[in-house]
């Protein structure tokens, strides 16, 4: 029988390189869909490179180029869509693409009720369901008024991340008094229509629930882990996790998913508030995850599980996952320890501790032992880029010192 391609619409993140390799590892014919000529997924082993057109540049010229694609290929491929700007736009058309692709994905209004926070914040409180207190104020003479009132620190974010992530280089911006938040308020909001006016969380037990659902939102495979470390380290992504299991931690996720008729990969972010002790609700992401390597080498390969359901093909039986192996973006995690403003200087961990974290089974973002040019590539851009900077100077110092 031969095997429908898998079409990865992706970019240069452990998202879309860990997709390829968890279905090309399993013999599965993959093709990376980029517009950037210079993406690592280019250099897979595991991928055939194939060229788009800007999809900002043009909706409906990139939509074309879908549907071109789609109808080449037989039999009917199964999409598979790494990005949260990227899923919005494409389920915009689902209808149209499913003529052409099979798609383990959720409806527009349901991606759009996650990945919007004014939407995802009410579903939170229509459900009962435990987060950080949040405002959504109109103007700035709203935050004015509830800015005194306020217990601190609270943080101000994006109902979307991307522009506001390239502009602040952070995912959010840290209030420590009224007098901070007016004034990052009107700041974000030069650039932002709408903000987010969120307490935060204290602590750093993070974990995050990967999913997979079928289209009677029965969830085939669940996998859960903890963040060891993130970059940068205040409000950063994940650059080290392991792996492990928690009832309760698993249902705030997987509840909420199954009520709402998810079909698809889903991945939740989950905190326990130090306040209070209690876990609360992040986000969802309505995608595949950052550390989708981890789940393969743990037995549960989410991406390989939505292909063959959506296909129909038969599926043996999951167990469950190997507990405490850890999944690390290399190059991030030691920007992480070692950086100016890291886990070290911060005296926020000891090299010991650090070290004896990587003494267990792993799993790389990037490096493969059978696909190594990824990595190269990468390796070779982070020394570029850091090691010709007079202000990295004390990071590879930091390094240097470790090393020896």
């Amino acid at each position: 029988m031969k095997m429908p391609v898998a079409v990865v619409v992706n970019s240069e993140t452990p998202n879309g390189y860990g997709v390829i390799v968890n279905l090309g590892r399993m013999g599965i014919p993959v093709y990376s869909v980029d517009s950037n000529p210079k993406t690592i997924t280019f250099v897979s082993r595991y991928a055939k490179k194939v060229l788009s057109p800007d999809i900002n540049d043009s909706e409906d010229a990139y939509l074309q180029f879908l549907i071109n694609l789609g109808k080449r290929l037989d039999p009917k491929p199964v999409l598979f869509i790494t990005g949260d700007l990227m899923v919005l736009a494409l389920l915009k058309h689902k209808k149209t693409l499913e003529q052409y692709f099979h798609m383990p994905m959720p409806s527009l209004a349901i991606a759009e009720t996650l990945i919007d926070k004014v939407q995802f914040y009410s579903m939170l409180d229509k459900y009962h369901i435990n987060h950080a207190n949040t405002f959504i104020p109109r103007n700035s003479s709203e935050i004015e008024q509830i800015s005194h009132d306020l217990e601190y620190p609270y943080i101000i974010k994006p109902v979307q991340s991307g522009a506001f992530v390239n502009l602040f280089h952070n995912k959010c911006l840290k209030a420590s008094s009224a007098e901070e938040l007016v004034g990052f308020y009107n700041l974000a909001s030069q650039t932002e229509d709408t903000l987010i006016v969120q307490q935060e969380l204290q602590g750093t037990e993070r974990y995050l629930v990967y999913m997979y659902f079928d289209q009677n939102s029965n969830p085939l495979a669940v996998c859960c882990y903890k963040k060891l470390r993130i970059f940068p380290i205040d409000y950063g992504n994940a650059c080290a996790c392991i792996t492990m299991w928690d009832k309760e931690i698993v249902d705030i996720g997987l509840n909420l998913l199954k009520k709402i008729g998810y079909h698809g990969l889903a991945e939740a972010e989950i905190q326990r508030d130090q306040r209070d002790g209690q876990l609360k609700l992040v986000e969802i992401n309505a995608r595949s995850t950052t550390e989708a390597r981890l789940t393969a080498k743990c037995g549960m390969n989410m991406e390989y599980i939505a292909y063959k359901d959506v296909l129909g093909l038969p599926m043996h039986p999951i167990g469950p996952i190997k507990s405490d192996v850890l999944w690390i973006e290399i190059l991030r995690d030691i920007q992480s320890v070692f950086s100016r403003e890291g886990y070290l200087a911060g005296k926020k961990i000891t090299l010991a501790q650090w070290i004896k974290s990587l003494k267990r089974e792993r799993e790389y973002a990037f490096w493969a032992i059978d696909d190594p040019l990824p990595f190269l590539v990468l390796l070779f851009r982070f020394i570029r880029t850091y090691g010709l900077k007079k202000e990295n100077l004390y990071f590879f110092h930091k390094i240097f010192r470790f090393l020896r």
